[in-house]
């Protein structure tokens, strides 16, 4: 049986989601990024980068979308994700 490759699921590849704007919806849902990284463990500068755009690992990546779903909720975070390109 061969698959072609548009019957693949979208969501099995690589997205660029933007980084920037999921620390923005969480900012302005009430978390700072001070808070958005003591809750992930890594340093506020690192929290500053992912804001001005730069992708975090995809371990930080994946907590980052947690705390934006529970933070801004999920359905917010489907649509970010949703647009990524």
């Amino acid at each position: 049986m061969s698959v072609r490759i548009n019957e693949i699921d979208d969501y099995v590849y690589p997205r660029e989601i933007d980084w920037a704007q999921i620390t923005l919806d969480i900012s302005q849902h009430g978390m700072t990024y001070s808070g958005i990284s003591k809750c992930l463990g890594v340093g506020w500068s690192t929290v500053q980068r992912w804001r001005k755009g730069a992708e975090p690992r995809t371990s930080f990546g994946n907590a980052l979308l947690l705390v934006h779903a529970r933070t801004c909720g999920g359905e917010l975070t489907r649509q970010r994700v949703g647009e990524a390109k």
